[in-house]
């Protein structure tokens, strides 16, 4: 996330520029960035989407801005981190790897498009640039600090890790493919992947629990949102009521 994502993104989208297209043809380019201009009203014009977004937003304040963050940590750093997990950790993080992730993403949605993993590829991506400059803001505006710098609590503009960008790279991609599968199994198997590489994280001690639960959630919204414009397959939604509580509704297109 930050500069290696943009230029990743805008080196896709330069090749995508070259694919076949003649003369009164909309090229691909075009279309992806009409494509993405829809995503963003999706997204940042929706106004359910965002208090769904300002929810989740709040939630990780209580946990940086108590002593839950800083508790969490530590029970699992003297209860749960161990020469395992942290090998484990080099593996589980590499999903999150913007240099790793956003190649492989280009790579398959160019030379397998039309396939079911080139919708995936594309998807995700179109994912990642939705999200992105919410994940950014919400970054430096909250000004929240690694564990191995001191405490998480909020100090806007005073740091930049008030959510995790790899927990947000590494579960777009799995949450796409979890939203992909009609087998409930592997829709199952594929959310509970997409949490690992936010896990990673909180065991390297690079981020607090509230910061690489908020990555995970800005990836669900913004991966939700992106499906949701394909109308595929089932969607659940969590949705807040005017009189406090949240009603979980599904829906299916037939």
């Amino acid at each position: 996330m930050r500069r290696a994502l943009i230029i990743s993104l805008a080196v896709f989208a330069l090749l995508n520029s070259t694919s076949k297209s003649n003369a009164g043809q909309t090229t691909k380019l075009t279309e992806f960035a009409s494509t993405l201009k829809g995503d963003y009203e999706d997204f940042y014009y929706d106004k359910d989407n965002l208090l769904r977004l300002g929810i989740g937003v709040a939630g990780a304040g209580l946990l940086a801005n108590t002593s839950a963050d800083r508790e969490f940590q530590e029970y699992y750093s003297d209860s749960l981190n161990s020469r395992a997990t942290d090998n484990a950790s080099k593996v589980l993080k590499i999903p999150g790897e913007v240099l790793v992730a956003i190649p492989a993403l280009i790579g398959a949605d160019m030379l397998l498009e039309g396939t079911p993993a080139g919708l995936w590829a594309d998807k995700s991506l179109r994912a990642l640039l939705v999200g992105g400059p919410a994940g950014l803001i919400i970054q430096y505006s909250t000004g929240g600090g690694r564990p191995k710098e001191g405490d998480s609590r909020w100090r806007p503009f005073k740091n930049n890790n008030g959510l995790s960008g790899h927990a947000f790279i590494g579960a777009v991609p799995l949450i796409t493919a979890a939203k992909m599968q009609d087998n409930l199994y592997l829709k199952s198997l594929f959310y509970g992947l997409s949490f690992l590489p936010a896990l990673t994280r909180i065991n390297d001690s690079e981020h607090y629990l509230s910061q690489a639960c908020l990555g995970w959630y800005l990836a669900y919204l913004s991966v939700d949102k992106v499906y949701r414009r394909g109308g595929q397959g089932p969607q659940f939604s969590l949705t807040p009521l005017d009189r406090g509580g949240l009603m979980l509704s599904f829906e299916k297109s037939f």
